[in-house]
């Protein structure tokens, strides 16, 4: 019996040292950590087109296309071919962290347009995809930028 009273004692006290040792968990942050913002500045050339979901990069030439993104949100374009804007402006994202919608006002123009954007990384190469209707309403084109080393 007193054998038996030493294990229980015992095992009661190795319970009360493993119950001290132990360490609770406090969460000590703030929420969800913030995400960055997007960066698009630097030079982005077409690295595909597709029309109407057909992929048409192979028949038309669009390698001189160049679209620059300047930290004080101008923008330029080089070797103008059909997109959503003709002339340089400035530019605009609708959230710096999470972004959906890039919108381009034309220099001298009162109006702005807009288009849907996604900023995915693809093969760990940052890429833009803009989707737009240049005009006709029954084309959509979505056009997939990478960034040159032009910068």
């Amino acid at each position: 019996m007193k054998k038996t009273l030493h294990i229980k004692l015992l095992s009661l006290f190795c319970l009360m040292c493993l119950l001290a040792a132990c360490d609770i968990f406090e969460n000590n942050s703030t929420g969800i950590p913030n995400e960055s913002e997007k960066n698009i500045e630097g030079a982005w050339k077409i690295a595909k087109v597709i029309r109407n979901e057909v992929d048409i990069t192979a028949l038309m030439d669009f390698s001189q296309f160049r679209i620059r993104f300047n930290a004080d949100h101008t923008y330029t374009i080089a070797h103008y071919l059909p997109f959503i804007v003709k002339e340089n402006g400035t530019w605009s994202l609708d959230d710096p962290q999470y972004p959906f919608h890039l919108s381009l006002t034309e220099d001298g123009s009162a109006g702005m347009l807009t288009t849907a954007f996604n900023y995915p990384v693809i093969g760990g190469k940052r890429f833009i995809t803009l989707s737009f209707t240049p005009g006709c309403q029954s084309h959509i084109y979505t056009n997939t930028f990478v960034i040159t080393s032009e910068n």
